[in-house]
């Protein structure tokens, strides 16, 4: 038995924590302004907004409900797009789509309005480039992102955004019911239930849900999310310690991981969508083992080690193979730690994909780079899909360690590098574009402004 609150509803309900939410909502509710789209987590159409209980209330964020199981929502505040309002009246972002005639067929608008709301309810800043960004999983067919974007500015410049009542500012004006008042209340007397699991382990379920959606949806999963111990960024000693169970979100808005690396915020903007980013984990990108895991690629420059159940592992020794990981069987990963890098390194983080968000990188890479008047004193360089695993170019880290950077260590780097990477052509790119691809990407690492 699952209880959560839908809209304004309280619901208990018999059912595989596994089903998708997309599949409950369209089923058994009769609300059908959630839309089912690529079941993939693209398109944005089915996003839906969920709240948890947090330290300082209910803290909402917009998610795809076609990846997001049931069993993940049990003692939440699951939002469709017939719960921002109790009677005839629109919310602001749903006038103003209308007023500026930013729908069209009308099949990705909720999705749209969910994904705003979500900001409005969650985001840190509010701003009109705030609320474009929550857009950036939402795909409109109809090609009306410029009426959209007039939609979203004329309401957020109307909007207070100096109140620090957030909640009580949007019931104001009108982005969400009073009911919202009444949540958090509500959901702390809701039975939550802390059995073992007896399926399929999940973290995050982005990428597993997109292939295997059908058979988790008869299955009790256990979902690491609720594992307390898994959720935290801790810095001591010397070392970043980040849980598993961190989600993008959190690492993206993480002040700590922010002074380490200020560039970090825009790069993770470059990695999926808003919507995938609140559920897709940490521990769930490095043991999904992609080729071209972006954090995975991140973590191999720092020099990071993953730990499994007491077990420390250094990352560049944790891929075996395409899809083979040095991991016992009923093994979970539980933490990710790297040293923090000595004054005057800098970690950049590049990827080259079709599309510039929400798309899949052709080839990443990530280099840890100290230069001190002219000379590298320390290059950790890493690279995706140009291999079957994330991968460590050891060799072209030696030979440009003492280098100075000229012309020519740039041109013998990429040479080095040549004879570590084994890429194959695919729908992504043809080989030789995937190499020519990371030679422009070391060049733009070690030059950095220092070449003319």
């Amino acid at each position: 038995m699952i209880s959560f609150i839908c809209n304004n509803k309280e619901i208990t309900e018999d059912c595989a924590g596994g089903l998708p939410v997309l599949d409950w909502i369209r089923s058994q509710t009769g609300l059908k302004g959630t839309k089912e789209g690529c079941r993939e987590g693209d398109c944005g159409a089915c996003t839906v907004v969920v709240g948890k209980p947090g330290v300082t209330g209910v803290e909402y964020s917009a998610v795809c409900s076609c990846l997001l199981p049931i069993g993940e929502i049990e003692g939440c505040h699951l939002v469709t797009i017939e719960g921002l309002t109790t009677g005839d009246e629109l919310t602001p972002f749903q006038r103003s789509f209308y007023d500026e005639a930013a729908s069209q067929c009308g099949f990705c608008t909720p999705g749209m309005i969910m994904s705003l709301t979500g900001c409005l309810l969650g985001s840190s800043e509010l701003s009109a480039s705030a609320a474009m960004e929550s857009l950036d999983g939402n795909i409109c067919r109809c090609t009306g992102y410029i009426a959209v974007k007039r939609a979203v500015d004329r309401v957020m410049e109307e909007l207070p955004s100096n109140r620090e009542d957030r909640l009580e500012m949007l019931i104001e004006e009108g982005h969400v019911p009073a009911y919202f008042n009444t949540i958090s209340e509500r959901l702390s007397k809701l039975p939550v239930h802390k059995d073992p699991p007896d399926g399929t382990v999940i973290a995050g379920g982005t990428d597993i849900y997109v292939h295997s959606s059908d058979k988790l949806s008869d299955e009790q999963p256990g979902f690491l999310s609720r594992r307390d111990d898994l959720n935290f960024i801790h810095r001591d000693a010397g070392v970043v310690r980040i849980g598993a169970s961190i989600t993008f979100t959190q690492l993206r808005e993480s002040q700590a991981i922010e002074n380490i690396f200020p560039d970090m915020k825009d790069f993770l903007s470059r990695v999926s969508s808003t919507q995938i980013r609140s559920r897709a984990t940490v521990g769930g990108n490095i043991v999904n083992a992609s080729p071209i895991a972006d954090l995975a690629i991140v973590f191999l420059a720092l020099n990071a080690s993953v730990t499994t159940d007491g077990r420390s592992i250094p990352l560049c020794e944790f891929y075996l193979g395409y899809k083979k990981l040095n991991m016992k069987r009923g093994e979970i990963l539980t933490e990710v730690s790297f040293p923090i890098p000595e004054s005057g390194s800098v970690l950049s983080s590049l990827k080259v994909c079709k599309r510039e968000y929400l798309d899949i990188a052709s080839v990443n890479s990530s280099m840890l780079l100290k230069v001190e008047n002219g000379v590298i004193h320390q290059a950790r360089i890493s690279a995706g899909g140009v291999s079957p695993i994330p991968l460590l170019l050891a060799k072209t880290g030696e030979y440009l360690h003492g280098r100075t950077v000229s012309e020519k260590t740039v041109k013998d780097a990429c040479t080095v590098a040549a004879t570590e990477i084994s890429p194959i052509s695919d729908v992504r790119g043809s080989k030789e574009y995937k190499k020519e691809l990371l030679k422009a990407q070391i060049r733009a690492h070690l030059t950095r402004g220092t070449l003319e």
